[in-house]
């Protein structure tokens, strides 16, 4: 049986072949286990901050839960948490909760920008598919419609 550390390894390298590079290096890279438990089939993971958190929980829980489940054979029950850091050096006053409303905004944007990318991606290779399909299915037609001679018995 795998342990959690080979279990998490293998769904990363996973993830990081089926997602845009630039997608699993902004949210999954740096993502750690925070409670593992292969009896009850759940995993909580650690994102680094609420932004985050809720970005992974609205977008992205799914298809960890897939990956999991693709490297284990098991449905896991994937949940977030926000890192409990150790060493704090300024008070909690100065450090922001949430990112600059304008700096979410963008990457937010740049997040979405590669979801669209990557369906168009997919819907041109489903395109190109459609098409040699069709330029097959002409030339089956033709063959199919071609007249053929039969020849008339000798009289």
């Amino acid at each position: 049986m795998k342990t959690m550390e080979e279990i998490w390894r293998d769904t990363l390298e996973l993830l990081q072949k089926k997602m845009s590079r630039s997608s699993f290096e902004t949210w999954i890279k740096g993502l750690t286990v925070q409670r593992f438990d292969a009896k009850k089939k759940t995993i909580a993971i650690n994102a680094e901050n609420e932004f985050t958190r809720q970005w992974l929980e609205t977008r992205l829980k799914q298809v960890l839960e897939d990956a999991m489940e693709e490297v284990t054979g098991d449905k896991y029950a994937v949940s977030f948490a926000v890192k409990v850091k150790t060493h704090v050096r300024y008070s909690m006053e100065r450090v922001p909760t949430r990112l600059d409303p304008q700096e979410e905004y963008q990457r937010e944007n740049r997040a979405l920008l590669h979801e669209v990318l990557q369906e168009l991606k997919s819907l041109h290779h489903r395109l190109d598919h459609f098409e040699i399909e069709l330029g097959n299915i002409k030339k089956e037609i033709k063959t199919v419609n071609r007249p053929t001679k039969i020849p008339r018995p000798p009289q």
